[in-house]
């Protein structure tokens, strides 16, 4: 089996790791599409065309899935007709949240377009759930430029509202590389990781393992060397890239 997977920028790797590390027998193609404006910055429209063709392309190199591990793209993956099977990371962690018996208060940070779409707050309210959430949009920038030590006055600044809540929604894919930061604001905090949800969630629609070693093929629209860089720092993946 290939599997795609695609995010603006690294964040998804955090899903790579985990595929990875559960199933060694999957062929992969990851995309960065870093060389595309900002997912965070597109309409509605503008952003589920983007997915759509990233996913026909996929197909056409011969991905079987396609996981869209990017919290922004997941917001419109119900205007996405995609011509493979599609899969977010929004709604499996919804339904992890919803069916756990903790109803502790829970912060979300996220990208500007994640968070106002209401796409964590909106549904999670509506179940008696207590949310804060945060715009968080300049840590994805941070970490895309391989500066995560400097992220501790931003992290400071977003949190501080928040960080009494025991439980932090990343709503990024990005933020868990600024976890042990992040531990320095709000020490006792438990994350609740959407890429970890999300790749758990899809373990029973696997394929049978098989002794075959699956291929990594890592792929940018933007700039291989730049992504190369922030792959290595962020999530320590060592990776040749090409372009797309």
């Amino acid at each position: 089996m290939k599997f795609g997977i695609v995010d603006w920028g690294v964040g998804g790797l955090g899903f790579y790791k985990l595929l990875r590390e559960h199933r060694s027998d999957i062929d992969v193609i990851y995309l960065g599409d870093q060389g595309s404006r900002s997912y965070g910055m597109l309409t509605h429209a503008a952003l589920a065309h983007r997915i759509q063709t990233i996913s026909e392309e996929m197909q056409a190199r011969g991905a079987q899935r396609l996981v869209v591990a990017c919290n922004a793209a997941s917001t419109v993956l119900g205007s996405v007709k995609s011509p493979i099977p599609i899969s977010g990371v929004i709604q499996p962690t919804l339904e992890a949240i919803q069916a756990s018996s903790d109803r502790s208060p829970l912060g979300v940070i996220g990208g500007a377009r994640t968070i106002r779409s209401g796409s964590y707050a909106r549904p999670l309210r509506a179940a008696g759930f207590t949310v804060h959430p945060r715009v968080a949009q300049p840590l994805s920038g941070i970490i895309e430029a391989g500066q995560q030590a400097s992220a501790g006055p931003e992290l400071q600044k977003i949190l501080g509202p928040i960080r009494r809540d025991p439980r932090l929604v990343l709503a990024c894919t990005h933020y868990i590389a600024l976890a042990d930061q992040i531990r320095l604001v709000m020490p006792e905090v438990e994350f609740v990781d959407p890429a970890t949800i999300a790749f758990d969630a899809l373990i029973p629609s696997l394929p049978p393992v098989t002794s075959t070693v699956g291929t990594s093929s890592f792929y940018t629209t933007g700039d291989p060397a730049r992504m190369q860089k922030a792959a290595h720092l962020a999530f320590g993946v060592e990776a040749t890239i090409s372009t797309w």
